[in-house]
C-alpha cells in the first residue's frame, strides 16, 4: 500500500513539474523574442539612418535641415535614433534654428526622453537648447513690448502737442477777434489802467469802456479782470 501511494506521488510530482517547466520555458522565449525583435528594431533604423546620413552630404544647408527634420518625424520609430538625429543637427549647428520652427515638437520629444528610460545625460544638450529657446523667447518678448510701449509714448506726445496747439490755436484766432479799440482797452487793463482812466486816455465815455471790456471777457471766454491779467502775463 505505502509503495502504491509514494508512487502515485512521484508521479504526479513529475507531470506538474514537467508543466511549470514548460511555462517557465515559453514565457522565457517569449521575453527573448521581444528583446531579439527591440534590438533588431533599433539596429534596423541605425542602419536606415545612417544610409540617410550618407544621402545627405551634398546638400545644402537649408536642405539638410529640412529633410533631417521630415526624416526623423516620419521615418523614425525609436527613440533612440530620433535623439541621435537631433545630436547630428546640433553638430551641423542648426537645432537652434530647428527649434525656432517647430518649438512644440521639440517640446513633446523631450518629455518622451524624460518619460523613458534613456539617460538624461544623453538628452540634456537638448533640454539646454530648449532652455535657451524660452530665453530667447522671453526677451523677444520683453523687446518688443519696450517697442510698443515706446510707439505708444510718441503716440502720446504728438496727441498731447496736437491738443497744446489746437488750444493755442484758439487762443490766437480769440485775440485775433477783438476790434482795434478792444485790443486798445486790453492793453491798457494789462498796464494796470482803471476804466476811467481807460476813458480818459482813449477819450471816450466810460459806459462805453465797461461795453467794450464786457466785449472782450465775452470774446475771450472770461469773467474778471484778474482772468484777463492771468491770461495773458503767462
Amino acid at each position: 500500500m505505502k509503495k502504491y501511494i509514494l508512487l502515485i506521488i512521484l508521479i504526479g510530482f513529475k507531470l506538474f513539474g514537467q508543466d511549470n517547466t514548460e511555462n517557465i520555458a515559453i514565457e522565457e522565449s517569449s521575453n527573448t523574442d521581444n528583446i531579439n525583435q527591440n534590438v533588431n528594431l533599433v539596429s534596423n533604423e541605425k542602419q536606415k539612418f545612417n544610409n540617410f546620413k550618407k544621402s545627405l552630404k551634398s546638400v545644402t544647408s537649408e536642405e539638410y535641415l529640412n529633410k533631417m527634420r521630415i526624416y526623423s518625424k516620419d521615418s523614425l520609430k525609436t527613440l533612440a535614433i530620433k535623439l541621435l538625429s537631433i545630436k547630428e543637427l546640433k553638430e551641423k549647428k542648426l537645432l537652434q534654428k530647428d527649434i525656432l520652427l517647430n518649438s512644440d515638437y521639440y517640446i513633446r520629444l523631450l518629455d518622451e526622453l524624460k518619460s523613458s528610460k534613456i539617460n538624461n545625460t544623453e538628452y540634456f544638450f537638448l533640454e539646454k537648447e530648449l532652455n535657451n529657446y524660452n530665453l530667447i523667447r522671453i526677451k523677444n518678448k520683453y523687446t518688443i513690448s519696450v517697442i510698443i510701449n515706446f510707439i505708444l509714448g510718441i503716440i502720446a506726445l504728438i496727441l498731447f502737442y496736437k491738443t497744446y496747439l489746437t488750444k493755442y490755436q484758439k487762443k490766437i484766432l480769440k485775440i485775433e477777434e477783438l476790434s482795434v479799440q478792444e485790443k486798445n482797452i486790453k492793453n491798457l487793463i494789462l498796464s494796470g489802467k482803471s476804466n476811467k482812466e481807460i476813458a480818459a486816455e482813449l477819450f471816450i465815455s466810460l459806459n462805453t469802456v465797461k461795453t467794450h471790456i464786457t466785449n472782450i471777457y465775452n470774446k475771450l471766454n472770461i469773467s474778471n479782470r484778474k482772468d484777463l491779467i492771468t491770461k495773458f502775463q503767462k
